[in-house]
């Protein structure tokens, strides 16, 4: 049986508090990556394109890896397709 490779982690972190925003905004992101460093490198990528705020200039506040309650190796998958046949006359 194959294992799978990725997990979901979620990651929250804000930016460093100044003098100007007291409580910065905290952001909370849900990430598939492989580990842990991972999903944090893509946290801080994700935010610096989005909000601005860069890695040197950011705070983690915390990251977790998200368990499902049932994972995809105990459940039977079965996958179908539908493979439409044109009805041409030449």
């Amino acid at each position: 049986m194959v294992t799978f490779r990725f997990h979901q982690y979620q990651v929250v972190g804000r930016a460093l508090p100044t003098e100007t925003d007291v409580h910065p905004k905290i952001y909370r992101m849900k990430l598939w990556a492989t580990n842990e460093v991972r999903a944090k490198s893509k946290f801080w990528y994700f935010l610096r394109k989005l909000k601005k705020v860069k890695k040197s200039n950011g705070q983690m506040l915390a990251i977790n890896e998200i368990f499902e309650e049932k994972s995809y190796q105990d459940q039977e998958l079965w996958n179908f397709a539908a493979i439409p046949k044109p009805n041409w006359v030449s």
